[in-house]
């Protein structure tokens, strides 16, 4: 390259001289027909115009040559460009480089001097290519971090590593794609686990709260049951003791008239007269709309209305000051549901629980024992903070609660109804009664007959069947066929001591007699 630019010089410089000596022959000859012509000295021909205009271009040319050849010569100095080299392994790489490769690993290949970067590290299977530039010289920075594919560090790979980019950009979607699937399979197995486990608690609920129900219903029926035993126990009481006054009075009679030698005449005692206040059994069945009283009296508070033909348990039995006697039934049960406060200790203020929105902890009793109970969890709005504030020995501060504790009872509602409003039925229950009404309801008998019956009584001309809905069926019939028709003689409690008879003529009651006071 030097030797060429040499050679343009001198043709150059060899050109320019051949011009100068044409310039100056030329000048010469013009100056010479100036002078020897006297009507040239005024003006130029043509041709002398020409030849002067070559001249200047010659010197144009001259010019612009030196130019092209100091170009030319500059170019020639400066460094020629390095070609990038893409390599493998790199040999002794910097420290920066050493510093990159643990920690993010080798690079798969090295590309040196490319695109104005001293080093490329290229990782395949991350897509990406780390830029270092040499400023200061032999100190390697990373400027950039970019992609493989869509840039010219693709052109410069293989098809087989090009194919190992896409390869590891599919395992990389497919891994993310099988994490997604396996994050969602677990979210759909545990949501499936509490769905179940949601399930089997409300089940468990239930069945505890049915078995509360049914405790407590047992618990009220096993209450009345030893009420009623109770009653009954007393009552058994005051008929021995009325019993036994009336054996040892009889003894006394007959040691009497043993000694006296008088005449034993059949007199009875007067019997004992009837308590205020006796425990009975039964029911009431209401016959007229009546009203259900506080206390046995007329001018008592009404507490219930009764309507016609609902039928009570009969608790108890009182006659008032006029005489009337009086049923205590069972009219229904009400809950009353109590709320109790307590005091307790909170080691924050009630701003800290709401803010939070969190149940509270709070030691019941004393701030004394604040080490030795455990705390209960109450809502902030079950509780009211007294204002009060107090600090333990051990420098914790307490603040003083009020908090209430729900309390539900069942109350028995019982009330007085008088005789006069209804029947007395003591050996009858319930569901014997609203059968008794059932049966009747399907009669046309007159009402003073379903009446008799309701009460347990009895008249002449009663049927048979009349007589087995007001008694029952008797233990044992006897039939005798007369001239006069057929008798029968229905016999209530088993022998030898029946309770009572019941005679029949064709039919229809004729009589009957008691042989004891059967209570119906």
């Amino acid at each position: 390259m030097p030797t060429v630019l040499v050679y343009i010089l001198k043709m150059s410089v060899i050109s320019l001289s051949s011009d100068e000596k044409g310039a100056s022959i030329s000048k010469s000859k013009v100056r010479q027909t100036r002078h020897s012509s006297p009507q040239a000295m005024g003006r130029e021909t043509p041709k002398e115009s020409i030849k002067g205009l070559q001249s200047i271009k010659s010197r144009d040319g001259i010019y612009f040559l030196s130019l092209l050849s100091f170009f030319l010569l500059s170019l020639s100095c400066a460094s020629q460009p390095k070609s990038s080299i893409l390599v493998r392994d790199l040999v002794d790489p910097p420290p920066v480089i050493q510093e990159v490769f643990a920690r993010e690993g080798k690079s798969d290949y090295s590309l040196l001097h490319d695109e104005g970067y001293s080093f490329r590290l290229i990782y395949l299977c991350e897509n990406r290519v780390l830029n270092f530039v040499e400023e200061p010289r032999k100190n390697p920075v990373l400027v950039s971090i970019q992609k493989i594919l869509d840039s010219p560090v693709e052109k410069k790979l293989s098809a087989d590593d090009r194919s190992r980019v896409w390869a590891c950009i599919e395992r990389k979607v497919w891994e993310e794609h099988s994490r997604v699937e396996e994050y969602k399979s677990r979210l759909v197995r545990e949501r499936v686990q509490l769905e179940r486990e949601i399930s089997s608690l409300q089940a468990e609920k239930g069945r505890t709260l049915a078995e509360m129900a049914e405790k407590k219903r047992l618990e009220v029926q096993k209450q009345r049951r030893i009420e009623q035993e109770r009653r009954r126990a007393e009552e058994e009481r005051q008929r021995r003791a009325v019993e036994e006054q009336r054996r040892f009075a009889e003894e006394e009679r007959k040691i009497r008239y043993y000694k006296t030698g008088e005449k034993e005449y059949s007199s009875h005692l007067p019997s004992p007269p009837l308590s205020s206040q006796v425990t009975e059994g039964g029911v009431f069945m209401v016959m007229k709309e009546s009203r259900i009283s506080e206390e046995p009296r007329e001018n008592s508070k009404a507490i219930a209305r009764a309507n016609k033909y609902d039928i009570y348990d009969v608790i108890n039995v009182k006659n008032d000051e006029s005489g009337n006697r009086w049923y205590q039934v069972f009219v229904g049960e009400r809950v009353i549901s109590e709320r109790g406060k307590k005091i307790g200790w909170s080691p924050e203020e009630k701003s800290f629980w709401v803010k939070n929105k969190i149940p509270a902890w709070v030691y019941p009793g004393d701030i004394g024992n604040t080490n030795n109970i455990k705390p209960l969890k109450i809502k902030p709005e079950y509780l009211q903070f007294t204002g009060k504030a107090t600090v333990t020995p051990s420098k914790h501060t307490f603040y003083e609660v009020f908090y209430g504790m729900n309390t539900t009872i069942r109350e028995d509602i019982l009330g007085w109804v008088e005789e006069a409003d209804g029947i007395r039925r003591s050996t009858k229950s319930k569901d014997e009664m609203r059968t008794l009404l059932k049966d009747l309801s399907k009669t046309m008998w007159p009402l003073p007959i379903q009446e008799d019956i309701l009460r347990g009584s009895i008249r002449q001309a009663f049927t048979r069947e009349q007589v087995v809905l007001s008694w029952g069926r008797p233990d044992h019939v006897n039939t005798t066929r007369t001239l006069v028709g057929v008798h029968e003689q229905w016999v209530y409690g088993e022998p030898p001591f029946p309770k009572s008879y019941v005679y029949f003529e064709n039919g229809v009651v004729k009589s009957w007699e008691f042989i004891r006071n059967s209570g119906k």
